[in-house]
């Protein structure tokens, strides 16, 4: 996946609150350690010893109060405040009977479109997958490029773009960029529309990044150098991006997301549903938040559940997937079931 391999295996976190009346809220936390310097077992003991404790006793419905104590509590830490901020909306919703994206707003958009990372860095692989998921309706293809010599990367692109004419091409470097290869790649490609290329350099290189923004004049969207609200609100003042990846688990939940992504639409920023390893649970409660906000990009990289994770196994139903676009069920919560025994 981009700059890193896949092993057998994710380490997930899932979590659930309980009401007095017997219902339950589900919570889920993905983390990679490119992104994030939280671990599992660091997300399971902020959860439980000290958000736990706030919760105590609290009406399901005092969302706003909780979700400020919450961060008040601990600094930083987003993927458990971010999972406990899911499991509190879902179990709200819950007890409404509405869908937690009525609790957000309501929705914007009916639908938004599945867009495929490809990163096996290798043509033929590369034209295999692609097909595979262009047949199962994706139109939205992501390049992961930065691995491989740049005549590499325009092979590989060059590749997909001459096999169809009705997809958008993306390119993200997850940081790897180099200043003085990417002008190169982008000349080679020039003749390629590619809708958008992603974090070309670590975030603090900002003099290549504008350079390439002069020359090229394609988008730019921000992920790695986006973690907090107040990167955003750096990167919104320095005008250098065009779109900011929207990854609750990373921001730090709904409300972090949403107000990151009101301000960013103020400055005609777009924002991307981008999504690190999560299950069904947490792609689900994702697009509740990503299909309220304004000004967000089509596309997002919520494929992870269905071709990558058992889908026999863990969180069932949720997101719907009709012609390579995901919508959500009009049902009371998540609309998402958990095992019961993952919390014996």
């Amino acid at each position: 996946m981009g700059t890193d391999s896949l092993a057998g295996s994710v380490d997930n976190v899932f979590l659930r609150i309980r009401s007095d009346e017997g219902i339950y809220g589900y919570g889920e936390a993905a983390t990679w350690s490119q992104f994030s310097s939280e671990t599992p077992a660091g997300i399971c003991h902020v959860a439980e010893n000290v958000i736990g404790p706030l919760l105590t006793g609290r009406d399901v419905l005092d969302l706003n109060r909780m979700v400020a104590e919450i961060d008040r509590a601990i600094v930083g830490n987003p993927g458990a405040k971010s999972a406990v901020e899911m499991a509190l909306h879902d179990l709200a919703a819950r007890s409404l009977g509405v869908p937690v994206y009525s609790l957000l707003g309501g929705l914007r958009q009916d639908d938004l479109g599945l867009s495929y990372s490809v990163s096996a860095q290798d043509v033929a692989e590369e034209a295999d997958l692609v097909r595979a998921r262009y047949e199962e309706g994706y139109r939205i293809f992501k390049v992961k490029t930065g691995v491989r010599d740049w005549r590499v990367d325009a092979a590989r692109i060059e590749s997909i773009a001459g096999r169809y004419e009705d997809i958008t091409l993306r390119l993200d470097f997850n940081c790897t960029g180099d200043p003085l290869t990417v002008p190169r790649l982008m000349e080679a490609v020039a003749g390629i529309p590619i809708d958008f290329v992603e974090q070309p350099f670590p975030p603090e290189q900002l003099q290549p990044l504008r350079r390439l923004r002069q020359t090229w004049g394609t988008p730019l969207c921000a992920d790695e150098g986006c973690r907090t609200p107040a990167d955003a609100r750096r990167l919104i003042a320095e005008g250098c991006y065009d779109v900011i990846s929207l990854k609750i688990g990373k921001l730090g939940g709904y409300d972090a997301t949403g107000r990151i992504a009101s301000a960013a639409a103020l400055s005609g920023v777009y924002g991307y549903a981008g999504a690190f390893s999560e299950s069904r649970l947490g792609t689900t409660a994702a697009l509740h938040r990503m299909l309220t906000l304004p000004y967000l990009a089509d596309g997002c990289d919520y494929y992870f559940s269905l071709v990558i994770l058992d889908p026999d196994h863990g969180p069932q139903g949720g997101f719907e997937v009709h012609d390579g676009r995901l919508s959500l069920p009009a049902e009371p919560g998540l609309g998402v079931t958990v095992p019961d025994h993952w919390f014996a």
